[in-house]
């Protein structure tokens, strides 16, 4: 039996969170374009939701395209911060070195962006940042440029403003806007290699950070190592989780396939090797979810019906009536009953 695939390739939705601000600022309505990829204002509020690398990187390149920067990865990459890393912001920030800084973002950074590869050599006196991303997705330069200068950014609040990189290696041909990089990296910036990475002297690693906690900082270190520990849970509920965060956007098999790399007929013979299906996990969060939404929230059946990605209304009736053996408005008004029922015998 082969093994199922051990991670999503997904990076968090947040990482385009400076994406209408660059837009607007070349003159493009950002929503027209994002909402086309099925990203929303409000999927934006979640940070940490994962979107897959190839719809990023899609976007990405629609959006180079349609404002015509072919440096549109540095623009992004300069506003970055680690505000979509949850706690590992935290453990990076508190580390006592800035070796353990740089290992724990290195370490901990594929529990949310599990579609971004990075690793660190030290040869010669220099250390060593390399970023890639899985198989030749679309608009990987835009990506993996992002990435590159947000580890940039990254460096800056481990070793302090005033640091600079030594110098700066990117996999594609100079551009005509090369004098923005140099500006942004402020060191030499080599293009046209074979890697996408950035060196900075070997001694800083060992140098001291302020400010340490060493309780706080081992409760975020097991903490992070939980989450870790997680990546290797069982295949289809991690299948369940991303049918989840894709049902109010459009849930489809190639979709979901898309978040693991690979393709949607492996994905089927994956979930096949589980004794499951992707309609039936699929099926089994709509149950579940429109059980909780419907008796823990006020929301109206259409909105809910929205919410699990029915087209309408009535085809999440006639799908509720069959799991349930009644609608869900008599569901509801069932509940209201009890309710009250219950309200007067405590009386």
């Amino acid at each position: 039996m082969k093994r199922a695939p051990k991670a999503e390739k997904s990076i968090p939705i947040g990482a385009l969170k400076s994406l209408p601000a660059v837009l607007r600022e070349h003159g493009a309505d950002p929503w027209a374009l994002l909402e086309s990829f099925g990203v929303t204002d409000e999927a934006l509020a979640s940070p940490l939701s994962p979107l897959s690398t190839v719809s990023h990187g899609r976007i990405l390149e629609s959006a180079a395209k349609l404002i015509d920067c072919e440096h549109l990865g540095l623009l992004l990459g300069q506003r970055a911060t680690l505000d979509n890393a949850g706690p590992l912001r935290f453990l990076v920030l508190n580390a006592p070195t800035v070796r353990e800084a740089v290992e724990s973002l290195i370490r901990f950074c594929g529990v949310w962006y599990r579609g971004l590869h990075v690793s660190m050599t030290e040869d010669e006196g220099y250390a060593c940042m390399s970023m890639s991303i899985d198989g030749g997705i679309p608009g990987a330069r835009h990506l993996l440029t992002a990435y590159l200068a947000a580890n940039v950014r990254i460096l800056e609040l481990i070793l302090g403003r005033t640091w600079r990189p030594t110098l700066v290696r990117i996999a594609y041909r100079k551009p005509k806007a090369s004098a923005l990089y140099e500006q942004y990296f402020q060191a030499p910036v080599w293009f046209g290699q074979a890697h996408y990475e950035v060196l900075f002297p070997q001694s800083l690693l060992d140098q001291p950070r302020s400010s340490h906690d060493q309780q706080l900082g081992h409760f975020l270190h097991q903490h992070m190592t939980e989450l870790e520990a997680r990546q290797t849970d069982d295949f289809s509920a991690r299948v369940r989780q991303v049918i989840e965060t894709l049902l109010p956007t459009g849930c489809t098999s190639q979709k979901v396939a898309e978040f693991f790399a690979i393709h949607r007929f492996t994905l089927y013979r994956h979930l096949d090797e589980q004794h499951t299906s992707y309609e039936k996990l699929l099926e089994d969060v709509r149950r579940d979810l429109a059980n909780q939404l419907l008796s823990q929230t006020d929301l109206q059946i259409a909105g809910i019906a929205t919410r699990l990605g029915y087209e309408s209304q009535g085809n999440f009736t006639r799908a509720f009536k069959r799991w349930n053996g009644r609608t869900p408005t008599e569901l509801r008004r069932n509940a209201a009953r009890l309710k009250m029922t219950n309200m007067q015998d405590e009386k």
